[in-house]
């Protein structure tokens, strides 16, 4: 068992616990569509909870959590999805999954919800490895266009497509 591996699913824990407890600081009076504005947080603190669970079963098991050391003489990991010489950079690939957060964060009232939606999934799939950043464009699109369709049409929540142009 690696202790990292533990801790990471005892932080997602913790982040389902600071959703719940957020939640019920939520007033459940208000609403729209039969739907109380605490039904969402508690979607995701059950989520969490359940990821931060089933991380935690296989740290213990240590299946999931062991990743063999294969060196290649350098001493350094070499991980089976990894090229020739590219090197397992966790600090790296954390950095550009927090610079697409902060980034839709930032930009989503001026280029709106689909662009910066593309963008934070692009940075996010760099994050986790990929190297095709027009393929992964491709797909966020393909995922974020419905999204605002569902959101703006469907359940009536406003969200901006492209307010520099206007739309």
């Amino acid at each position: 068992m690696k202790a990292s591996a533990l801790s990471v699913a005892a932080a997602v824990i913790a982040g389902a616990a600071v959703f719940a407890i957020g939640a019920s600081f939520i007033d459940g009076d208000a609403g729209y569509s039969g739907l109380s504005p605490r039904f969402l947080p508690t979607l995701v603190a059950v989520g969490l909870a359940t990821c931060g669970a089933l991380l935690g079963v296989e740290a213990l098991r240590s299946r999931a959590a062991h990743v063999p050391d294969r060196s290649d003489g350098t001493g350094a990991s070499v991980f089976p999805r990894l090229k020739q010489g590219q090197v397992y950079d966790p600090v790296r690939n954390l950095a550009w999954v927090v610079c697409g957060l902060v980034f839709h964060l930032v930009t989503i009232g001026y280029i709106g919800f689909v662009a910066a939606s593309v963008v934070l999934m692009v940075c996010v799939a760099r994050g986790y490895g990929s190297q095709r950043a027009l393929r992964d464009a491709g797909v966020a699109l393909a995922l974020a266009l419905p999204v605002w369709l569902l959101f703006s049409k469907v359940i009536g929540v406003s969200l901006p497509l492209c307010p520099v142009l206007g739309l």
